[in-house]
């Protein structure tokens, strides 16, 4: 579920007269589905607060502007669908958007909501929490992030479709348990190079990574996260000239952003990728992450220092995106750049969130493939690629396997390119998911290492 919050004054009235065009913007949000399918509630947060006013005259008086201009039907019931803020302030708080999302969900996270403001100053407050918030020029005259209506319905469009993520595994499609046996004859060769995978590298990697402390993608520090995965692939033996880069991308009033990407493009290859960035309650305070997904960047540079001197038929593309949690921006412009450029990919690999199991249970995980999603015609890929890591896990590790539907993760915008997507991601929801406590000593370092060894059987295989 998705929440769109409006700031009435400047950004739909101004001087309590309807801006031109709001009316067409609302109708059309009104039939667009996010990514699962759903349509956003829509609600308003007023400034333009009384004090010493009886709550329900406010209300009344509020009824009458949105009727009178037309768009009350987009927002009833209206005193579910408009907050103000406390004791008469004129600035919002924290406390009004909790107020204004728990009138639809109570408990909703801030994760799942967009906020559009003209002003600045409330926009920035709704990131640190860590909304999806969009500075929109309205009726003031300063320097936005978009300045017409036409822009902004194309921007609330792309979030929605990469809804800033959110996964739940109760919200996943097409659950199956596998129904792998162990292969007669295990090949020594796989065994024996899964049997590399190295836990105290694996701590080591996701220690470094929580201790940036947060690394929320609009945080002022965000910058030496990508640095440091550069600077670790180049450690591994990589080279800078011909197969580490820093890859842009732009991601809504923020600084420069970068993925980056190591290996070679010169033929058939196998991305596999996962997220550096991180969320949180506070986001901008701290945003550990360990998890979420420092899990999957340690399993990405792990992989790559295994596969170093390994030849194999296929490429292997180490990429790792920033930008995730706000809507997939880091791999959306990559796989755009891989669609143009027409990167022989055969199957994308993503890893996120792969560290968590219940203490005393067994280990499990969710081999994703794509089942449906933007493109059908890589489904039946899709499917024998993730059978295949199935079947990987079977052999070469102790995980037991169950599969879903890819969705809300760093493949998606590979997939609606028509590129062969699957994925790793924990059997069992973690409770830390999006919270502070999202800390090293909640993941289990053994568990991630049979994750490791099944990616790295599943490359062999079809490297092989």
């Amino acid at each position: 579920m998705k929440i769109i919050f409006f700031e009435l004054e400047q950004t739909l009235i101004d001087k309590g007269r309807l801006i031109p065009g709001v009316v067409e913007v609302l109708s059309k949000l009104q039939s667009v589905q996010d990514s699962h399918n759903e349509v956003s509630e829509l609600a308003l947060i007023s400034c333009n607060n009384q004090e010493n006013i009886d709550s329900d005259k406010r209300l009344n008086h509020f009824h009458s502007i949105v009727k009178d201009n037309g768009i009350l039907h987009f927002f009833e019931p209206l005193s579910e669908k408009i907050t103000f803020p406390d004791n008469g302030h004129k600035k919002i708080s924290e406390n009004t958007f909790r107020d204004a999302i728990n009138k639809i969900r109570v408990g909703l996270s801030y994760h799942h909501t967009i906020f559009i403001s003209a002003n600045q100053s409330h926009v920035t407050l709704a990131r640190s929490l860590g909304m999806t918030s969009i500075h929109y020029k309205g009726t003031v005259n300063e320097k936005a992030e978009i300045d017409n209506l036409d822009d902004l319905l194309a921007l609330i469009n792309r979030l929605l479709l990469y809804s800033p993520c959110g996964k739940r595994l109760n919200e996943a499609k097409g659950f199956t348990i596998s129904h792998s046996n162990k292969s007669k004859k295990i090949d020594s060769e796989i065994k024996s190079i899964t049997e590399r995978v190295d836990t105290n590298q694996l701590l080591e990697n996701i220690t470094k990574l929580t201790e940036f402390g947060t690394r929320w993608s609009y945080s002022p520090e965000i910058s030496k996260v990508p640095i440091w995965i550069f600077d670790q692939f180049q450690r591994i033996g990589y080279s800078i000239e011909k197969e580490i880069q820093y890859q842009p991308f732009e991601l809504p009033n923020s600084q420069p952003q970068m993925n980056v990407l190591c290996g070679n493009k010169d033929k058939d290859m196998i991305i596999v990728c996962s997220h550096y960035d991180s969320i949180s309650e506070t986001p901008s305070f701290s945003a550990p992450g360990a998890d979420d997904n420092a899990s999957g960047v340690a399993a990405t540079l792990e992989l790559a220092r295994i596969f170093r001197n390994i030849p194999l038929k296929r490429n292997i593309m180490f990429a790792v995106f920033g930008g995730e949690e706000q809507g997939l921006y880091g791999s959306a412009a990559c796989a755009e750049k891989a669609s143009q450029e027409k990167w022989p990919i055969d199957v994308v690999i993503n890893l996120d969130m792969i560290s968590y199991k219940q203490t005393g249970a067994l280990s499990k995980i969710i081999v994703e493939y794509d089942q449906g999603n933007k493109n059908s015609n890589n489904d039946a890929a899709a499917k024998a690629f993730g059978l295949t890591m199935a079947q990987a896990a079977t052999d070469y590790t102790s995980l037991e396997v169950a599969h879903t539907d890819i969705w809300n993760s760093d493949y998606i915008p590979f997939e609606a390119k028509g590129f062969a997507c699957i994925g790793a991601y924990n059997a069992t929801d973690n409770p830390f998911y999006h919270k502070v406590s999202d800390t090293i000593d909640k993941i289990d370092i053994t568990h991630l290492a049979e994750v490791v060894k099944m990616v790295a059987a599943t490359i062999l295989i079809l490297g092989k």
